[in-house]
């Protein structure tokens, strides 16, 4: 193969075939031509191209350089006859049919045949053949690649393509028809209406083209209607797919796609059940599955336990979970479990699951089912019997057990009797009770075997123990106890009744018939009693004696003996009766005999006769209330002693037969000096109070007597600016204070200087002191007399303080003279701002916090104020302001700061940056400094100027003056001197000329009038002379 190359008829070609590659083109040719003739084997058309006459259409020929390897020339063919050929390598040739050489032309990459200006004669079947160097054997290319033409003269869409039903009904794109069972035919018709060219028609499921008839044309008005019926056997292949009707046709761009599909209903294709594969134990959680495949619709499934339905409804440890999942292919896996806990009962039980659905109901089939025979290992079932066995001492007994099992060997046999094991092992007294015999043998019964008897079995999968049990009962003699009731001991005072028991501790059987009583071991009395003379003795319970109204003569030892139908058994253990009674009278006595406030006395109390039990416990009373639940001793110390102390006491002794009779005595208590109220360690009056008392009271029993002092100098009862007042106060059971001294010292305010104190000399430490009593010695307590005032004579350390910005002032002290201390505040602004005498500043001042701050002292009598002023100074800050001063164009230099006062340096920047100094210009007031402008100057200049007070020097501010121009330097000397005044005085002076100007106008108006009322009074009196000339006559009469 590596010498040949592939030809159109599928033979090698020699290699030599190659080198005419590089030979003259005709010999090219003639290769071309020989490829050409050789014979290919007719195939199908790979693909169906349909385009317009006069329009031009793109044939391609695919080439899979990957699968077939290198190219070598490739041939188009027009029905049989070569119409182009295209020999590859370095330079390619190209050769085309005379016929086709002006509409034909031949491209690569990709390979295909352009046919320009289509003709109807070139409808035909067109062949790209392809020769290889050295075909792969993956190609698959041997035939070429065909491709039917079409030429159309017109092209008229179809007017629609629709799919009827068997009926003839119409189905519309997308209906699910059904359901249907598998094995049914499936009829239906893909109609295409009214279209050109013939269009090609096909039945499609999903991917694969269905094998149909050929469908029929209709040439109606030369337009096709088409044709193509659908006979279908469905299967479970056609499950969730779709029945497609494809019309391809050049009338349409692509192509037309019209379907349905269909709701297949089909069998379950398996069911299968597992879950236990080999065995289960008893006790397990069985978990048996159930699935089925393959079905539409879900099938309806039923577990069976042999042949009897199970339903978890009816058993509520049975339960049933069933669900259904929906494949891809429209089908369901259905899966059931059953779960239940295994017994032995469901030991070879054969398990079942049928299922069906509605395909297998309509053909009348049985349902599928799957079976599971189930294997229960449980341990042994046991049963013993018999189940009661009386029997006496030294008998055989038998004691059988039977039992089920799987697996039925034994591991191992044990007998329980009352629930511990049984040592069958002692072969001197078992027999039996193993896994080869299950049975327990007992050879000589005793007491001991007495007892319910139990048959535990095990195998390999677990033990299992008899429900019942067997009672074995053996008699024998009994054995007894004394009890007595009431079981403790009796008190003598109660005079009450004692009743004896015989009480069996262990006889078999366990009624006694006959009692033997004693009394420190001597017969008492043997019951029942049936002579004669003692007929109420006979017919009664012989295990009880009764002793009535018991004293101390029953104090015994008492036991008994008892007798059955094994004969008399030995005589119970003594057991005493105990009488309790009373001790005799008490005696009390205290030390000592007078008790102390806040010390500690100690009751004692005694008897003569303790009583039985011995008394060594004591009752005590105070004031009559008890007895005190928390003293039961002989002796009771009580401390501390305070006024509720002072009462009577008693005591008793009592034991468990009674109380005593009781002791009684008064306890008197004193109390030494002490103070009820002293004095406070300060007392404050203001210095103009109009009274004021100093009061102190002093518990003491006996009673003491109270003085007052001053600086440590008694106060005389002469003494004038004084008066005391006393008063013997009675005890307080409320506060528990005893008799007390109430002394108050009044201050007789009138006869003090100017009837007030003075706060200097009237401040002294007053005491009061009582004597001492027989119980305490004398105390005494003082005072500091303070005269108190309201501040004053307020001042402050610095009245002005000077601070500059950014700066932290000192600290002010403000000081105040006062009784008591003052308390003090400082205020600015309305705000207090500090507590305490200094008012201290941590914060940078700013200018806002210039003012006044004010100290206000007080106390609770008043308040005094006292102010300090803090200026904060900072830097000038300036600014310029250019006016006309006299004519002059001035600049003005302002200053703010504080100080007020600054100085002041004006300079011009020039044109290097530079400051040429200029002055510090004229000062009239202290704050702002005037420099006057030269009025011919030519450039524009920046003036300058620097304010600077004590704090330092502010920054520039600056004025740009632009030049004044020559013409304008010339017009100001050519104007007049108005041309020169200032604006408001041009108003001013233009305002007064009007006013001027209104003036003579009025003036001249007033004038005018009067001189036109002379006028008209002159020409009255002119006319009225002619007129009498004329007419003397009226004249006269006028």
């Amino acid at each position: 193969m590596g010498n040949m190359v592939l030809g159109r008829s599928g033979k090698a070609v020699p290699k030599s075939n190659q080198l005419a590659e590089s030979s003259p083109i005709s010999l090219s040719l003639v290769l071309l031509l020989f490829f050409a003739l050789v014979d290919s084997t007719s195939a199908q058309v790979d693909t169906t191209i349909s385009q317009q006459e006069s329009q031009s259409v793109v044939l391609p020929c695919p080439v899979n350089s990957e699968k077939c390897g290198k190219l070598h020339s490739l041939n188009w063919f027009k029905g049989d006859a070569r119409i182009a050929a295209m020999l590859l390598g370095d330079s390619n040739v190209t050769s085309v049919n005379k016929e086709f050489d002006e509409r034909v032309t031949v491209e690569q990459n990709p390979y295909r045949l352009v046919i320009k200006d289509l003709k109807i004669a070139d409808e035909d079947i067109y062949l790209c053949d392809t020769t290889f160097f050295i075909p792969e054997e993956t190609c698959d290319n041997f035939n070429g690649y065909r491709i039917e033409l079409r030429v159309l003269e017109n092209i008229v869409p179809p007017t629609e393509v629709v799919i009827l039903d068997a009926k003839g009904d119409r189905l519309e794109n997308g209906r699910v028809v059904g359901p249907m069972q598998e094995r049914q035919s499936l009829k239906a018709t893909c109609t295409v209406r009214n279209t050109r060219p013939q269009p090609e028609v096909s039945w499609f499921r999903g991917t694969k083209r269905l094998t149909t008839y050929s469908p029929t044309h209709d040439l109606i008005n030369g337009l096709y209607t088409s044709t193509l019926e659908l006979d279908w056997q469905l299967s479970r292949e056609d499950l969730a797919q779709d029945f497609e009707c494809r019309v391809k046709s050049a009338a349409i761009q692509n192509v037309t796609v019209t379907k349905f599909s269909v709701d297949l209903q089909v069998r379950p294709t398996s069911i299968n059940i597992n879950g236990v594969k080999h065995h289960t134990v008893q006790g397990s959680k069985v978990v048996l599955t159930c699935d089925i495949r393959g079905a539409r619709p879900a099938v309806n499934l039923t577990w069976y336990n042999t042949t009897t339905i199970i339903s978890s409804d009816e058993n509520e440890i049975t339960e049933i979970r069933t669900k259904s999942l929906e494949k891809s292919d429209g089908t369901f896996h259905t899966q059931s479990e059953l779960i239940f806990n295994a017994t032995r009962f469901e030991n070879d039980r054969v398990f079942r699951c049928e299922a069906e659905n509605i395909v297998l109901q309509i053909n009348r089939e049985k349902p599928i089912s799957s079976a599971l025979t189930l294997e229960v290992l449980y341990p042994p079932v046991v049963k013993v019997s018999p189940s009661d066995i009386i029997a006496n001492t030294s008998e055989i007994v038998l004691l059988n057990c039977e039992y089920v099992a799987n697996p039925a060997s034994l591991t191992q046999v044990e007998w329980y009797r009352n629930d511990d094991l049984v040592n069958v092992n002692d072969t001197t007294h078992y027999k039996g009770g193993n896994s080869e015999n299950v049975a327990l043998v007992i050879k000589a019964t005793n007491k001991e075997d007495i007892g319910n008897y139990s048959c535990q079995l095990s195998n390999n999968i677990g033990k299992g123990t008899s429900d019942h049990k067997i009672n074995l009962d053996v008699q024998y003699a009994p054995t007894v106890e004394i009890l007595m009731i009431p079981k403790g001991p009796v008190k003598e005072s109660d005079e009450s009744n004692v009743t004896l028991f015989c009480n069996v501790l262990d006889a078999n059987p366990s009624v006694l018939t006959k009692v033997r009583w004693y009394a420190n071991s001597t017969l008492l009395k043997e019951l029942p009693d049936c002579e004669e003379t003692r007929e109420d003795l006979c017919h009664i319970d012989p295990s009880k004696l009764l002793l009535e109204s018991i004293g101390r003569g029953f104090f015994y030892n008492y036991s008994c003996e008892g007798f059955n139908a094994a004969g008399w058994g030995p005589r119970s253990e003594e057991k005493e009766l105990l009488v309790h009674y009373e001790p005799g009278p008490a005696t009390l006595s205290h030390f000592p005999l007078v008790a102390v406030k806040k010390k500690s006395v100690t009751f004692s109390c005694s008897v003569d006769d303790p009583g039985f039990p011995e008394s060594n416990r004591f009752r005590w009373l105070r004031g009559g209330r008890g007895p005190l639940q928390d003293i039961v001793t002989k002796d009771w110390t009580v401390e501390p002693i305070d006024l509720d102390n002072r009462s009577n006491y008693s005591c008793y002794a009592y034991n468990e037969g009674g109380k005593g009779v009781m002791a009684t005595v008064n306890l008197e208590v004193h109390a030494p000096p002490f103070f009820i109220r002293n004095l406070p360690q300060y007392t404050g009056i203001l210095h103009t109070s109009p009274n004021a008392t100093l009061t102190c009271r002093i518990e003491c029993v006996p009673r003491c007597d109270i003085s007052w002092q001053k600086d440590g100098v008694p106060i005389e009862r002469n003494d004038t600016r004084y008066f005391v007042k006393e008063k013997y106060m009675d005890a307080s059971p409320a506060t528990g204070d005893f008799e007390s001294m109430l002394s108050v010292l009044h201050f007789n305010m009138p006869n003090w200087p100017d009837s007030k104190f003075n706060i200097e000399d009237d401040n002294a430490n007053y005491t009061c002191v009582s004597t001492g009593n027989t119980v305490g010695g004398s105390i005494r307590s003082r005072t500091y007399f303070g005269i108190e005032y309201a501040p004053e004579n307020t001042t402050v350390s610095e009245k002005i303080v000077y601070v500059q910005e950014g700066t932290i002032p000192g600290r002010v002290i403000c000081k105040s003279r006062a009784n008591p201390e003052p308390s003090y505040d400082w205020i600015f602004k309305n705000q207090t701002i500090a507590n305490g005498n200094a008012l201290i500043i941590n914060t940078p001042m700013t200018r806002n916090d210039n003012g006044t701050y004010t100290c206000l002292a007080y106390n609770k009598h008043g308040n005094s104020i006292a102010k300090t002023i803090i200026e904060v100074q900072f830097k000038p800050r300036c600014e310029i302001e250019r006016q006309e001063i006299d004519d002059q164009d001035t600049l003005i230099c302002i200053a703010y700061g504080n100080p007020i006062e600054a100085d002041f340096s004006w300079s011009i920047k020039t044109e290097n940056e530079t400051d040429e100094s200029l002055g510090s210009g004229k000062k009239e007031n202290s704050d702002k400094s005037y420099y006057i402008l030269q009025t011919d100057y030519a450039i524009s200049r920046t003036y300058r100027c620097v304010a600077n007070n004590t704090v330092g020097y502010g920054s520039f501010c600056e004025i740009e003056v632009a030049a004044a121009s020559s013409l304008l330097v010339w017009w100001q000397e050519q104007l007049a001197w108005w041309q020169l005044w200032e604006k408001n005085t041009l108003i001013i002076l233009v305002a007064a000329i009007l006013g001027l100007m209104l003036t003579v106008i009025i003036i001249c108006c007033i004038i005018i009038c009067i001189c036109r009322r002379r006028r008209r009074q002159d020409k009255y009196l002119t006319e009225v002379p002619i007129s009498c000339i004329q007419s003397a006559r009226v004249c006269t009469k006028v």
